[in-house]
């Protein structure tokens, strides 16, 4: 039988078409259930690690998204990262509309590549593919097939089958390894079982999950405080480097392979530091001497360059070059001790203030940051090697309450890290506003701060410019705005900040009605956060550091006025904290005093307490909010 040119040309032509056309992918397929609360819908998600070897495997993703409105944009943008240890293969990216027609297709060869500069690094091998579609019409879908190519192996991605603003229809995570290698997986709030296959000499394991509700957003969480399974090698190679991850001992065995012979100093340096300390009267004062010469001169970079995201730079190196990274810094360290016959663990950490520590029951590979451990027979001596700044022996809340790695002679273990006291981190706020009969007038306050406090007020009222400063203290610390200001450091160390501030006020009252000036307790705030209101909470709440504040304010009044309001004296309290407000008039002297006093045990708040927190500083807040009335007689 013959068929014409056109006729052939018009079935091929509706078979194109019909290969670009997706009716599952319609909007009107996913379930009211699914859309409620969400900007986007997970429609299928399907993951397959291919482990051929502990260094060796490949990660296939397909992803298929429905975008439902114009909040949930960021997944029209496609991300990839890959350095030595893994690449990025063939990316297909394809969109449909709203009834799950095709309207675009990226590939690889549509995409940018960039390298990563974080600012800091002077050298690394990071790169990230980029490729973003573009609509301004929703829902759309959008499809992405891509495999990661894996040429070492240090962690295996967790089963994050939940997100935020974000439904799931389906998704589901295979891995595929070898009898000898399996799979460890623990469930972090949730309650998943995989199906757990054996053919041949290998096993898979595969977890899968339908109709998720998404995770709204909860303000203060820590990072990665969601449901997941949490899954990890067991035999692992990164860089011809082999290791057994199934315990922290043996995890550690294979760390403490990467720094083998890279702490010691040759012998002329050792020399040198050891007549650095030859006249400290005990190791506690010899390892201050050693940590604030490094302090002094050594800065701090970062090198990820290969293995370097995870060996560090010999201690010759750094000692020559003056400078290195959390690891190699940390190793420095321990060869300085080490050569004053100081013995140190270097310690790895997952650092940051909104952080969960790692588990200590699941070894894996969940760190970021290095700092050094020094055992003293009453107690601890933490250092953080990559700060110019932080007072010797504390850590701060980038690395305290947390559970570090340390490295030992026979392998490694997890300790914790202190919890730092809100005695440590105090600000105390001294005011004397002077108010004339004009209703103008003049403050002086003195802040005294320590701890967590030093640092950030320290940046922002001295290394910053002009503009910023102003802004930090009005914006941010609540200073009433000065038509005139100066500000002075008075005292500068690392365990105290002492800053004067004097401001000239042409009206020190916020309003006045008839005779009478409604005044603020002071220029300046004393607390300035509330909780975020957040309904039926289910993530603990993470505070800066814990803390205690005191200020006091003193207003001189002048003569033909008197004090028509003068709130009471005033306190409360909540697990975890307290309050205090006190007021008080002296007719002899015609000024009225105004104390608060407020205290914070802890930086984390469970789920469970936080409406009472919530309430605690709503409290505070409205307390803060009564006006001192002064009357014109």
């Amino acid at each position: 039988m013959k068929y014409s040119f056109l006729f052939i040309l018009a079935i091929l032509s509706g078979m194109a078409l019909n290969a670009q056309v997706k009716p599952l992918y319609a909007a009107t397929y996913i379930p009211d259930s699914l859309k409620k609360e969400a900007d986007v819908v997970v429609r299928d998600q399907q993951q397959e690690l291919i482990i051929k070897n502990p260094g060796k495997g490949t990660l296939s993703v397909k992803r298929v998204v429905t975008i439902l409105n114009a909040k949930g944009k960021d997944e029209l943008i496609f991300r990839g990262f890959q350095d030595k240890f893994n690449k990025v293969g063939d990316i297909d990216i394809d969109m449909f509309d709203e009834w799950g027609n095709y309207v675009k297709r990226l590939k690889k060869k549509d995409l940018s590549k960039f390298p990563i500069g974080d600012g800091i690094s002077i050298a690394n091998d990071d790169y990230i593919i980029i490729g973003e579609l573009t609509t301004d019409k929703y829902p759309v879908t959008v499809e992405i097939n891509y495999t990661l190519t894996y040429n070492g192996f240090l962690e295996y991605p967790d089963f994050d089958f939940q997100e935020y603003d974000a439904s799931i229809q389906k998704s589901s995570f295979k891995i595929v390894t070898s009898k000898n290698n399996r799979v460890r997986y623990k469930n972090y709030r949730c309650n998943l079982t995989p199906l757990i296959q054996e053919t041949g000499d290998n096993i898979s394991y595969y977890w899968a999950v339908n109709n998720v509700l998404p995770l709204k957003s909860q303000p203060g969480s820590a990072k990665r405080d969601n449901p997941r399974v949490l899954i990890s090698p067991s035999l692992f190679e990164m860089d011809d480097y082999a290791g057994d991850m199934s315990s922290w001992k043996s995890f550690g065995k294979w760390q403490s392979s990467l720094i083998k012979q890279t702490n010691q100093l040759p012998p002329a340096q050792a020399t040198f530091y050891r007549e650095l300390v030859k006249s400290a009267g005990s190791d506690r004062e010899k390892i201050k001497i050693l940590y604030e010469y490094l302090q002094k001169n050594f800065r701090y970079v970062s090198i990820q360059l290969g293995i370097g995201g995870w060996k560090p730079f010999s201690a010759e190196f750094v000692d020559a070059k003056k400078y290195g990274d959390c690891k190699a810094l940390s190793n420095f360290m321990q060869a300085t001790l080490n050569a004053v016959n100081i013995k140190s663990h270097y310690a790895v950490i997952n650092a940051g203030s909104d952080q969960m520590p790692v588990d200590p029951d699941f070894p894996q590979s969940a760190f970021n940051h290095v700092i050094l451990c020094v055992p003293q027979p009453k107690d601890t001596i933490w250092l953080e090697c990559t700060s110019r700044t932080q007072p010797f022996g504390v850590l701060g809340n980038f690395t305290e309450n947390r559970n570090a790695f340390l490295i030992t002679d026979d392998g490694g273990t997890m300790v914790s890290t202190p919890k730092s006291k809100a005695e440590q981190n105090t600000y105390s706020a001294n005011s004397v506003i002077t108010f004339n009969e004009d209703a103008s007038g003049s403050v002086t306050t003195v802040m005294s701060m320590t701890g967590e406090y030093i640092s950030e007020y320290d940046h922002y009222l001295f290394e910053a410019g002009e503009q910023t400063r102003k802004q930090y203290l009005i914006n941010v610390r609540g200073f009433k705005q000065p038509d005139e200001m100066k500000l002075e450091k008075k005292v500068g160390t690392h365990e105290l900040l002492v800053v004067e501030f004097q401001g000239e006020y042409e009206k020190i009252p916020d309003f006045s009605t008839g005779s009478k000036f409604f005044l603020s307790q002071r220029l300046n705030k004393f607390w300035v956060d509330n909780l975020p209101k957040v309904e039926n909470r289910t993530n603990d709440y993470y505070m800066d550091f814990p803390l205690v504040q005191n200020d006091t304010t003193v207003i001189k009044i002048p003569k033909g006025f008197i004090v028509d309001n003068l709130p009471k004296n005033n306190s409360f309290e909540f697990s975890q904290g307290s309050f205090k407000a006190l007021y008080a008039f002296d007719a002899t002297k015609s000024e009225v005093s105004i104390i608060n006093f407020i205290k914070v045990t802890g930086n984390k708040i469970p789920a469970a307490k936080y409406q009472e927190a919530y309430d605690f500083f709503n409290k505070v807040l409205k307390e803060l909010q009564q006006k001192i009335v002064l009357k014109k007689e």
